[in-house]
């Protein structure tokens, strides 16, 4: 059964998420071997005497040995129902139960085994169908229970554990024996051998998975550098958390229901000038509603509409497919070429003579820029550059001409490719390579490189300034700069802004779902006056970063260290089904930090507290200092767009602007 071996580095903490797939296996075994003995006596005439004796006796040993492991298995299960997800002390003899049910599972496949070599080795012969019947059934469930064993050591195996609990009972003799030598296990600025070589384990572990997780990518110096890097931040964050996803689920509860009576009781009380919760986001006297009535609201919010055409665009043909399910496929094929005419397409020239556009990294029959085109629809535009290639911090892009605004659009995809997903996990801060350096300015590393790289190849190329002289008729050199993209593509056009705001003041950028672990503070009350952030309902990736997870690693483990209920009792209280909520399964809301996230840095809250001090704090031991990052933030002004529900007749969208 899959619960028997769970190398957790504390035994039982995540014994019982395991329990009810053994028992559920163990049962279907003793009832199928029931079955065939019910089988067996019915057809008692037709079975030879000394056969039937064989078949009778193994069946019987086989049957005590379920039994034996179907208790254990309740008596695991009525041990982990013991204590809560933080203390285990109660369950502190579930170790010796694994070993109990590990031993009778060895004697079952043994006795499995034994069994065929009995059968086919002596002198009794038994009726073929009856023989294999039994037998085949037989292997065939212990190679289940076996596979299931396999695949939950593979997937819960803790390599750097038994040096981790080394360095845990060094630490508790050293408390215990109040020696003048202060062990600190995280905390300690200058680790000694045993953090370090515990550290370097879990580095390995992470690495390792990275490779398996991104098999397909290659095993290039740049691809291993990056393995590395993700490894190294996964280890910092995830360290001293002996958490199983059971117990996130419940802390998830927990959290859940402390946010809701955190925003009845501010809605209630009459000193707090919120009025509701819309999205997550507090309404107040000072937020301000976009009036669709007047003119350049209107034509502001169009505009909003009108450039994401742009950022979807940059997709390509997978994402325009899933767009138009059904009519997309015949759209692109009508507009794709033959494959024996590989190369650019062209749809004009410019001064020098060059042929545009000029496409990078298309498919054979030009099905991505087929697409770009058909997701732009009826827009007077032309596209002059579009480049499809993508690698690790190489995002693919397009440049094109919108005459109908008078605007040459860049175009930045999002995320779409394991390759993109490596640029996204490297969330650490790093200094925006701007040619006035600003200290305090930072950026998402991912999204910084990706940037640099798509304006070194906008200089190398000079192709905004081939954009710009494209059609003078048309008045294309007084366009003005335009930046786009959805997700991975608006962070990056966001700091890309940044990057090219020198040299075109007018630049405006609109960023589609941007990461809400962007830029510093500092960079993102900049952005204001040139990037409009477009934020739809309880969009999860604005509010997103490596400080925001940090903030809920440790409000998680704060809940639930100071939760008193058994995690059954919570995640039951969660489900309308079980009966009525429980409502003190919540930890008191005092008790557990409140940060501001979606005012962070678009917003420019004011009364965001700092939190240092509280993400660092381990909840059980004092003396482990977890990890934490910069805080980072969605940039410019944030149009958040919500749909309420008064009623079902009265439905309306509400926007607003966080300044």
């Amino acid at each position: 059964m899959p619960g028997i071996i769970v190398f957790q580095r504390r035994w039982g903490v995540g014994s019982d998420d395991l329990v009810v797939p053994g028992i559920s296996l163990t049962l279907l075994h003793a009832i199928w071997l029931i079955v065939v003995a019910v089988t067996l006596g019915l057809d008692n005439g037709s079975v030879d005497h000394a056969c039937e004796s064989v078949l009778r006796l193994l069946l019987i040993i086989k049957t005590a040995l379920l039994g034996v492991s179907l208790l254990l298995e309740i008596f695991m299960a009525r041990l982990a129902l013991r204590g809560t997800m933080w203390d285990v002390h109660p369950r502190r003899f579930m170790e010796y139960v694994l070993y109990s049910r590990l031993l009778v599972l060895v004697a079952e496949m043994v006795w499995s085994s034994f069994s065929i070599v009995w059968l086919h080795g002596s002198y009794i012969t038994c009726p073929a169908g009856m023989e294999k019947e039994v037998l085949l059934g037989s292997v065939i469930c212990d190679l289940c229970v076996a596979l299931s064993v396999l695949i939950t050591i593979w997937c819960t195996f803790d390599r750097a554990g038994r040096s981790w609990v080394k360095m845990t009972r060094f630490q508790r003799s050293m408390k215990e024996g109040e020696t003048k030598y202060h062990y600190k296990r995280s905390g300690n600025h200058r680790p000694n051998w045993r953090q370090r070589k515990v550290m370097r384990t879990y580095q390995d572990t992470w690495n390792h998975r990275c490779k398996i997780l991104f098999c397909c990518m290659g095993r290039s110096d740049q691809y291993q550098d990056s393995f590395s890097e993700i490894a190294r931040l996964l280890t910092d964050f995830f360290r001293d958390l002996d958490l199983v996803p059971t117990d996130i689920v419940a802390g998830l509860v927990l959290l859940r229901k402390q946010q809701k009576k955190l925003q009845e009781t501010l809605v209630t009380q009459d000193q707090n000038d919120i009025y509701e919760f819309l999205s997550g986001v507090a309404v107040t006297s000072r937020t301000r509603f976009l009036s669709l009535h007047e003119p350049d609201q209107l034509e502001a919010f169009q505009l909003t509409e009108h450039y994401m055409k742009f950022a979807l665009a940059a997709y390509g043909w997978p994402m325009y497919l899933l767009g138009h399910s059904k009519t997309g496929l015949c759209r692109l094929v009508s507009n794709i070429r033959c494959c024996c005419c590989c190369g650019s397409g062209s749809t004009g020239s410019s001064e020098s003579g060059e042929t545009l556009p000029v496409i990078v990294g298309d498919t054979c029959s030009g099905c991505h820029l087929a697409a770009l085109k058909q997701s732009i629809g009826r827009v007077d535009h032309e596209v002059i550059f579009a480049s499809f290639h993508v690698d690790v911090a190489e995002t693919p892009f397009f440049v094109a001409i919108d005459y109908d605004h008078q605007s040459v659009v860049v175009s930045i995809r999002g995320t779409i490719s394991m390759k993109d997903v490596i640029t996204d996990l490297h969330a650490e801060a790093e200094p925006i390579p701007l040619q006035l350096t600003r200290e305090d300015w930072f950026g998402h590393k991912g999204m910084v490189q990706t940037a640099t790289y798509i304006r070194n190849k906008l200089e190398k190329e000079n192709l905004l300034g081939k954009a710009f002289a494209h059609n003078p008729e048309r008045g294309t050199p007084d366009f003005r700069l335009v930046l786009v993209g959805h997700s991975l593509g608006a962070g990056t056009a966001a700091i890309l802004a940044l990057l090219l705001r020198h040299e075109y003041p007018h630049v405006h950028c609109y960023a589609y779902s941007p990461p809400g672990g962007l830029l510093s503070l500092p960079a993102a009350e900049f952005t204001k006056e040139f990037v409009t952030s477009i934020v739809v309902g309880k969009d999860v990736v604005p509010r997103l970063g490596l400080h925001q997870l940090e903030t809920l690693r440790s409000s998680l483990m704060t809940a639930i260290n100071k939760s008193t209920n058994p995690k059954w009792k919570i995640l039951g209280s969660s489900m309308l089904c079980c009966g009525r909520r429980n409502k003190d399964a919540a930890v008191k809301i005092s008790n557990s930090p409140v940060v501001s996230i979606e005012e962070g840095g678009g917003g420019g809250s004011k009364d965001v507290p700092s939190t240092t001090a509280v993400l660092t704090k381990h909840p059980s031991d004092t003396n482990i200092s977890l990890s934490t990052h910069q805080p980072l933030y969605p940039p410019g002004r944030i149009i958040h767009i919500v749909r309420q529900h008064p009623k079902a007749s009265d439905r309306q969208v509400l926007l607003w602007l966080s300044v």
